[in-house]
């Protein structure tokens, strides 16, 4: 983006987000993590200590090790709330929407590392916590999780834990609904499907805004792939969908595709082939440094700005969605609601933790003056 045009509309932008009122309900699941931050020391000297700063140093050493034996120390930087649909309740309570969330957030008793999300959250928990350990670098993470309370987790225990009567109400209350973590929750296709086919089909088409995220899909065979996106196309009879992917999903999901050209290599061609093989409204892209979203009318990107020193890498996805959903319920451009996911993504991981309004127009101003 060129210098004095950006900064116009990264401005004007920040002026649109003073005095919002969003009294707008959000429906956010299913999942839930007690996450645990750690960095991982590469070098110590008493007790002044060196962290690997990138994934690929580190792979080095643990290949290193192989046929060996070695120690991996580690600095628990933080326990926290985890999981995509916690994390982004608590980024859209953090801007000042009213959640429903949905997730696995402790049962029967509700885990205490959730008694923090922000007040505007209300909390109908499903089931017991995964559990995640995250090795934090500058250049990405790696997250080693326990999702053994999933198992269980399909539409029934849904209904049964809460209510199809209070899914109903939720469901009705909601401009926006959000299905994330499909890859984690090993009956995530039958939790969507059931939701579309109780919940949202006998409501008929009134208005709603769908968002739907895979998460990591490496794991899943390509049947598997296809099917989730077959769903999340199906709901598009009853209102607006958006799919979002980061820069790893798209090139997974796009290998998952029948008929495709393979040798088709750039991100927005792979991109362009998984929205011809959906029927949505957009699919977004958030790549580390840029992000880009396709619609039948216009692919339109927006190059944005790494955090040089991040206070935290994990959730800054969610919270990209948090920003570019609050840009979606405001109606405003494909342009404006990316450069607020990227912004509201830049806010938490430089500070760590979600921006509310005021704090994201300040970092908007803030990523101006630094040009």
């Amino acid at each position: 983006m060129a210098s004095n045009d950006s900064n116009d509309r990264l401005g004007k932008l920040a002026q649109k987000l003073k005095n919002q009122k969003l009294d707008q309900s959000i429906m956010i699941g299913f999942d839930g993590y007690v996450d645990s931050l750690y960095g991982v020391i590469h070098k110590k000297s008493g007790t002044e200590k060196q962290f690997f700063k990138d994934i690929s140093r580190f792979a080095d050493h643990i290949k290193a090790l192989s046929g060996k034996s070695g120690q991996v120390e580690l600095l628990l930087k933080e326990i926290k709330i985890g999981g995509n649909a916690p994390i982004m309740s608590q980024a859209m309570g953090a801007l000042g929407f009213q959640i429903h969330c949905l997730g696995t957030l402790g049962f029967p008793k509700i885990h205490p590392v959730f008694e923090d999300l922000h007040p505007n959250i209300q909390v109908h928990s499903l089931e017991n916590s995964g559990q995640s350990d995250a090795f934090e670098f500058q250049d990405g993470k790696l997250i080693f999780s326990d999702c053994g309370s999933f198992d269980d987790l399909n539409w029934e225990k849904v209904k049964s834990r809460i209510g199809i009567d209070k899914l109903k109400e939720i469901y009705l209350d909601s401009q926006l609904v959000a299905a994330v973590d499909w890859v984690n929750l090993p009956h995530a296709s039958n939790i969507w499907q059931g939701l579309l086919e109780e919940i949202v089909k006998p409501n008929g088409s009134i208005g709603k805004k769908f968002f739907f995220d895979l998460c990591d899909p490496s794991r899943k065979s390509n049947e598997e792939i296809r099917e989730a996106l077959q769903i999340i196309s199906r709901y598009s009879e009853f209102g607006e969908v958006t799919f979002g992917l980061n820069e790893n999903e798209t090139n997974l999901v796009f290998e998952a595709l029948e008929n495709t050209r393979k040798g088709e290599s750039s991100a927005e061609e792979k991109a362009k082939a998984i929205f011809d093989n959906m029927t949505i409204a957009c699919l977004v892209i958030h790549p580390v440094n840029r992000s880009f979203a396709i619609t039948q009318k216009d692919l339109v990107q927006v190059e944005g700005k790494l955090v040089e020193e991040p206070k935290i890498l994990t959730g800054g996805g969610d919270n990209f969605n948090a920003g570019y959903a609050l840009g979606w319920l405001l109606d405003l451009k494909l342009e404006e609601r990316l450069l607020l996911g990227m912004g509201c993504s830049g806010a938490y991981i430089q500070t760590g933790k979600s921006p509310d309004l005021g704090e994201l127009g300040k970092f908007l101003e803030s990523w101006m003056e630094r040009g």
